[in-house]
C-alpha cells in the first residue's frame, strides 16, 4: 500500500511505522525522480546548450586588418557574428571635414538584420566600403577599408 504520507515537493512516498511499503510504490517513486530530472536537465532556460556554451567560451574575436583602398573589401570568418564593430585605429570613429563639409565614417556596427553606413555582414563574410571620392557637400565619406591603415573588429558570436 502506499505510505500515509507524502513529500511537500515531489509526492514521493513518506512511510510512517505502520505502512506496508510494497514493490510498486518504489517504481512510481522511481518514475516521479526520473520525470523531474529529466525535464530539469533539459531545460535550457536553467542549463545552457552547447551552442551557448560556445558563445560564452569564445563569444568575442577581437582581431585587426589592414585597408586595401578598395571599394569594398571583405575577411571571411569561421563563424556566422550576430554582431560586428570596426573602426580605425587611433582615430575617433567619425570626423567632420569643415573644409569640404562632409562626416569621415572612420568607424561601423553590422548585425544580421542591418547596419550603419560603410559595414554589413553576410553570413560569415564581414564586408568594409571606402569612399573612392570626396562626396557632396553634408554627405559621408565612408573610411573602412583605407590603403596602409590599421581597422580593429569585434565580432560576436
Amino acid at each position: 500500500m502506499p505510505s500515509t504520507n507524502k513529500t511537500p515537493g515531489l509526492g514521493l512516498n513518506s512511510w510512517v511505522d505502520t505502512d506496508k511499503p510494497r514493490r510498486e510504490d518504489f517504481v512510481e517513486d522511481n518514475r516521479i525522480l526520473d520525470t523531474v530530472i529529466e525535464n530539469h536537465l533539459k531545460d535550457t532556460i536553467l542549463h545552457l546548450t552547447q551552442a551557448d556554451r560556445i558563445r560564452l567560451e569564445d563569444g568575442i574575436v577581437c582581431s585587426s586588418r589592414d585597408g586595401s583602398g578598395a571599394e569594398e573589401d571583405f575577411i571571411t570568418l569561421d563563424f556566422e557574428p550576430q554582431v560586428v564593430v570596426a573602426f580605425l585605429q587611433e582615430k575617433p570613429f567619425t570626423e567632420y571635414n569643415s573644409r569640404e563639409n562632409y562626416l569621415v565614417v572612420n568607424s561601423g556596427i553590422a548585425t544580421r538584420v542591418g547596419s550603419t553606413a560603410g559595414i554589413r555582414l553576410s553570413g560569415n563574410k564581414i564586408y568594409f566600403r571606402q569612399s573612392q571620392a570626396a562626396p557632396a557637400a553634408g554627405g559621408l565619406y565612408l573610411n573602412l577599408n583605407k590603403s596602409y591603415s590599421q581597422y580593429t573588429y569585434f565580432a560576436l558570436r
